[in-house]
């Protein structure tokens, strides 16, 4: 466990003048398993809108990855355009169905736990974004995993996971992402109900994962936060920090449906899984839906969410559920 703490002292040194901070937390307890993506958590901060070499806010650290990003090859940044910056901190576990057993299940997903500290930008105007993320981790006993769901189970009194012994061994990772999200449609109704339609696609590449994705959200309700409303992929949510207003007052309330399709071409835990021993196949294509109701007061937003995932699988009809929340606070 002490291993996780080197990786918070770059969060615990950002300024108090952080424009947000936001929580998530999914678990399948939801849906009454625990298998497969059974609980992963992040902790996320956006530092505010950089707006130009103008701008004398509070927002060193958006305006140095900007310089970065700008003076990279072949990148040149639309100043025309706002940007923002941020750092998360996120962690998962896998398991297998049965979590009885102590020996490896050679049908099923392996033992995994994987922490990553992502670093991640948004160019962005009040209708569309692109987003730039790197994402450093690790696989296995450096995660901390066996040692948080083992505590957890042992505090709500759960059965004790007896497979840890067999998870998958040390394996540094590195990854890159780039999105496209565009809000493509939005109105207003009468008795102050407003709606909005989100689409985004995006690719990812490294040793951990390289896939390529896309997703479509409708959102109905009261004087939400005019924001993106990404929901996927998992803990890369940070667009939905983005505010295109200058101040939220009041009490709002939204209800959110989407669907998301993700094309798989590389998986380190699943594929290493086989060269382990492991006797399945994995499928190209997964899909998953997600159905979610959010309140804000006065900038601050918490969401409760469900989401029902396709099997990763072939041989596995299974489909894997859970849900969890989302909370952001506005500085």
């Amino acid at each position: 466990m002490q291993h996780i703490w080197k990786w918070l002292l770059p969060l615990s040194a950002l300024s108090l003048h952080a424009d947000q901070v936001s929580l998530q937390w999914y678990n399948d307890v939801f849906a009454g398993t625990d298998r497969h993506f059974t609980n992963g958590g992040s902790i996320s901060w956006l530092d505010d809108t950089f707006r130009g070499k103008d701008d004398n806010g509070t927002n060193s650290y958006s305006a140095l990855v900007f310089d970065i990003a700008n003076a990279l090859p072949f990148t040149t940044m639309d100043t025309s355009r706002q940007h923002t910056a941020g750092i998360s901190l996120m962690q998962m576990m896998i398991t297998p169905t049965d979590i009885s057993q102590s020996e490896p299940q050679y049908d099923d997903f392996p033992y995994a736990g994987y922490l990553a500290l992502s670093f991640y930008m948004f160019e962005f105007d009040e209708t569309s974004f692109d987003e730039y993320r790197l994402e450093v981790g690790v696989v296995g006993p450096q995660s901390g995993a066996e040692w948080l769901q083992k505590t957890v189970h042992r505090i709500i009194g759960s059965d004790k996971p007896q497979g840890w012994d067999t998870q998958m061994g040390t394996q540094w990772t590195i990854n890159a992402l780039y999105r496209y999200g565009v809000k493509s449609w939005q109105k207003s109704y009468d008795y102050g109900l407003s709606a909005d339609w989100f689409n985004h696609v995006g690719f990812q590449a490294g040793n951990f994962v390289t896939d390529g994705f896309g997703g479509t959200t409708l959102r109905v309700g009261q004087n939400y936060i005019n924001n993106f409303n990404v929901n996927a992929p998992y803990f890369k949510e940070e667009a939905a920090l983005i505010q295109l207003q200058k101040a939220h007052h009041g009490f709002g309330w939204s209800i959110s449906a989407g669907a998301n399709a993700d094309a798989l071409a590389y998986s380190y835990i699943l594929d290493e899984a086989k060269e382990m021993g492991y006797q399945y196949e994995r499928n190209t294509f997964t899909f998953s839906t997600y159905l979610g109701s959010s309140i804000y007061i006065e900038g601050q937003k918490l969401t409760f969410f469900y989401q029902m995932q396709s099997p990763y699988l072939r041989d596995n009809s299974q489909v894997d559920t859970f849900g969890g929340f989302k909370f952001a606070i506005q500085f």
